[in-house]
């Protein structure tokens, strides 16, 4: 297994390493820093443009895998790669080429996205990744462990066909599933095919080995508002949400407002799967 960070030095990517840490400890995993110096920065050139007040990106990753490495306790690589360019296009193109089982990623970074908002950057990753995508920011809680995940179930067949992967994990961690249908329409039909999909979702996951703890329909404007909610009283350790992946680099059509929303408030990271449109 190998699992990517990526680095820009703010404090949510330090606490997705932290983070990657843990799991690579956990899954006796390679892990690798990557930094991308945007492109038309001062340092897209190399070294040339180090100052003694102006640390140069090398050293901070050096430094970084000085402070980290005891913390890094399985037989694997634990190094990192630099690169310049776009920024999110490098790293989804690290991430395919180099392998990658998942990466691990603070929600906010350098984009300048105002803090209401997942940043730019980190939103192109989840979108365009062709591995799974753990998001995390400050104020989550993380266990390493992962007891239990939340899976939410919506009308989009892509929710079911995420289950393949939740059930890989969910199996390899030992977690508890906690599977939640969520419907902002009122329309009776509706809610039974959400229902349906709920009760498939259980059978599969029960075939596959994954215990199943309890199974939920939330109706309403605020489904989010009480699906976080669950996420909370019942201690979930996860929460696993598919995306759809057009396998080109345009996000604005698959842009999802709830997921932002999710990745936002919610007490727990956020695991997002790839699935094909």
């Amino acid at each position: 297994m190998k699992i990517m960070v990526p680095i820009d030095f703010s404090e949510n990517s330090i606490l997705a390493l932290e983070t990657a840490l843990g799991l690579a400890n956990r899954l006796n995993s390679d892990l690798r820093m990557v930094y991308v110096t945007p492109a038309g920065s001062k340092y897209a050139k190399g070294l040339e443009d180090h100052t003694d007040s102006d640390e140069h990106p090398q050293d901070k990753l050096e430094k970084l895998l000085l402070d980290y490495r005891q913390q890094y306790a399985v037989k694997g690589k634990f190094d990192y790669k630099m690169l310049s360019g776009n920024v999110a296009e490098e790293l989804v193109n690290v991430a395919k080429y180099d392998q990658v089982t998942l990466i691990v990623t603070g929600s906010h970074g350098v984009s300048g996205i105002s803090q209401n908002w997942i940043g730019g950057n980190a939103f192109k990753l989840i979108c365009n990744a062709t591995c799974p995508v753990l998001v995390i920011r400050q104020g989550m809680t993380f266990d390493k462990n992962f007891r239990r995940v939340a899976i939410p179930i919506t009308i989009k067949k892509s929710s079911r066909r995420m289950m393949p992967t939740v059930a890989g994990l969910a199996k390899l961690f030992g977690a508890k599933a906690i599977v939640v249908g969520l419907q902002s329409s009122k329309l009776k039909y509706i809610y039974n095919r959400i229902s349906i999909s709920v009760g498939q979702v259980a059978s599969y996951l029960k075939s596959h080995d994954v215990e199943v703890e309890s199974t939920t329909m939330l109706v309403g404007k605020d489904n989010l508002g009480s699906l976080l909610e669950i996420v909370k009283t019942q201690k979930a350790d996860m929460v696993m949400m598919d995306v759809t992946n057009s396998g080109s680099f345009i996000t604005d059509r698959l842009f999802r407002p709830e997921l932002t929303t999710i990745i936002n408030n919610s007490s727990s990271p956020i695991l997002t799967i790839p699935v094909k449109e």
